[in-house]
């Protein structure tokens, strides 16, 4: 009978791990829309997102899931005992390692120093009748949905196959979607089904951005103390003293104190949440204290910070990116620090952690110090959010841009060389503007014109051409970036004609050129109907107008014909 009850037991504990493993393998992932598992969202603040309890690589596999911890809740909870109830000091400074007593002597020590901290902290809440936490297994290594977008999954065995053994064929049985063979079932160790199959699984929080306007309330709160944050090594500030130089700007932002970088999680809580804590003790204007505060999913946006002063860093305000090397064979690029910032959120959009120059680590062949990742490539790499190809990319798949450029090939062109390698400064003056219609069109062009290829079952459609040139260029003159890389005149006609040759006061080539009026496209060429609609609606998708300005439905640019009367 016990052995009974003991099966019975086992086989329901099987069948829920059992789903969680069928979930996995059928891809069943928390969707966008579905709460996050131990997430707190509140309309008023911000959301408070659990932490995984963080684990050394003496702990290859865990034998029971991993912990979710709720740091803010307890943070307010022992607000009054303050963060020393669970963190080791040193100094009179927090150091954010846990627990308080750590002991990693072995894997049963540190597991250990977990449990007497975590557990001992909520049996003595308990026994003086304070809200307190779980104490027993069970209740905090809890397997959650969100552990299936971590891959943590049981690891089976194939030694052991389920569905051959007579208490678990039943239960698997409704278990499995879509039904399978017993030999496609895979196996089951039921000593081992709370083994991780990857062997960590990595905290997924939200950035913390210093943006310009985070860096102007602490530059006013701390009365322009750079030191305060800042490093300078003994080597730099003795050459300042040589030269009687008070440190600059750029002087603060050189160098890395070791251990003491600001976009280390570790180092980086260390100092900030210390300096907040100590400012809250002296009464004065203090950041805050819990994760939550800081790691939000809200980034401001170059419009919203607009207004905010940018760090006066007393660079020059153009500068001429010259490799002095014999083997260069490039031109210098010009640049433009002003109208950068303008365009940035704060000066790691791009920079690293310092404002060292990018061929201080990045040499044309690669060195230690940058990765191995040569100049050319910290320029020109795409899909890097630090280059400056990249950072460009990024800006064409913005609403205004994305419209022309979403069908244009991406990256450097043939003339893209040419434009920023102009070895001069007086080339940052160069910025043009699209020419105005009149200029461009030749005498016979209509300024609406009606496309009828649809016309056995629609009226033709209205193309108002003057209107979409002049909204187009209006939007090209009105972006810095856009004028320095329109260089000619007919740029904004490029967007449609893309293949034909465009020149001012002719007219190109009918689009029915090389789209032709066939049912199926050949060679990959859209047929005439296909490249009207990829580029007109594909257009309107990506500039996300109103149906009324930019309609992507049929009715929105074809008028339906009207039946004819009965009889008639």
């Amino acid at each position: 009978m016990k052995n009974k009850k003991r099966w019975l037991a086992f086989a329901g504990i099987l069948c829920a791990v059992m789903l969680v493993v069928m979930m996995g393998r059928t891809g069943t992932l928390r969707s966008e829309e579905q709460q996050e598992p131990g997430v707190t969202k509140k309309a008023d603040g911000p959301v408070e997102r659990p932490v995984f309890i963080s684990v050394p690589e003496i702990f290859e596999a865990l034998e029971r899931a991993p912990v979710l911890f709720k740091h803010d809740t307890h943070a307010i909870e022992l607000e009054a005992e303050g963060c020393e109830v669970c963190h080791p000091t040193r100094d009179g400074k927090v150091l954010f390692t846990y627990p308080k007593e750590r002991d990693e002597t072995s894997r049963d020590a540190l597991m250990n120093a977990f449990h007497d901290a975590c557990i001992g902290c909520h049996n003595e809440r308990s026994a003086e009748g304070k809200d307190a936490g779980p104490v027993t297994c069970g209740e905090c290594h809890v397997i959650e949905d969100s552990y299936l977008a971590h891959e943590y999954l049981p690891i089976l065995p194939e030694y052991y196959e389920p569905l051959r053994d007579t208490y678990h064929r039943d239960c698997l049985s409704c278990h499995q979607d879509p039904a399978k063979a017993a030999e496609d079932a895979g196996g089951l160790d039921w000593k081992r089904f709370y083994v991780k199959e990857r062997q960590k699984i990595e905290d997924e929080r939200p950035e913390v951005f210093f943006d310009y306007l985070v860096h102007d309330k602490h530059e006013k709160a701390l009365e322009d103390k750079c030191e305060l944050c800042h490093y300078i090594s003994p080597g730099l500030q003795e050459k300042l003293d040589r030269e009687q130089k008070e440190p600059s700007c750029q002087d603060w932002l050189r160098e890395i104190e070791e251990g003491g970088s600001l976009v280390e999680e570790d180092q980086a809580h260390s100092r900030c949440i210390n300096c907040h804590l100590e400012r809250a003790d002296e009464k004065k204007d203090a950041g805050p204290v819990h994760c939550k505060k800081c790691h939000t999913d809200i980034e401001r946006t170059v419009e919203e910070l607009a207004d905010v002063p940018r760090q006066d860093c007393d660079q020059e305000e153009t500068i001429l990116i010259q490799i002095e090397e014999e083997d260069v064979r490039m031109k210098g690029v010009p640049f433009s620090h002003t109208a950068h910032q303008a365009d940035t959120r704060g000066c790691q959009d791009c920079h690293h952690d310092t404002l060292e120059a990018c061929k201080t680590c990045h040499t044309l062949t690669g060195d230690e110090k940058g990765d191995y990742i040569t100049l050319a490539e910290a320029y020109h790499e795409e899909t890097s959010a630090w280059s400056c190809i990249g950072c460009h990319e990024t800006e064409k798949k913005k609403p205004d841009c994305a419209g022309c450029h979403h069908i244009m090939k991406t990256g450097l062109n043939e003339s893209a060389c040419d434009t920023c390698h102009t070895g001069t400064l007086e080339s940052l003056d160069n910025a043009t503007k699209i020419a105005p219609p009149a200029e461009l069109y030749p005498e016979d062009m209509d300024q609406e014109m009606e496309i009828s290829i649809l016309e056995n079952e629609y009226k033709p459609a209205k193309l108002t051409h003057e209107e979409i040139v002049k909204k187009l260029s209006d939007i090209s003159d009105n972006s810095t970036l856009a004028r320095h890389f329109h260089t000619e005149k007919t740029t904004i006609c490029q967007g449609c004609h893309h293949l034909g040759p465009v020149e001012e006061k002719k007219n190109p080539p009918q689009c029915s050129t090389c789209h032709t009026a066939r049912k199926e496209p050949e060679r990959k060429v859209p047929t005439l109907l296909g490249a009207y609609h990829q580029q007109c609606l594909g257009c309107h998708k990506q500039m996300g107008g109103t149906e009324e300005e930019m309609p992507q439905s049929c009715s929105g640019c074809h008028e339906e014909k009207q039946a004819p009367a009965a009889g008639k």
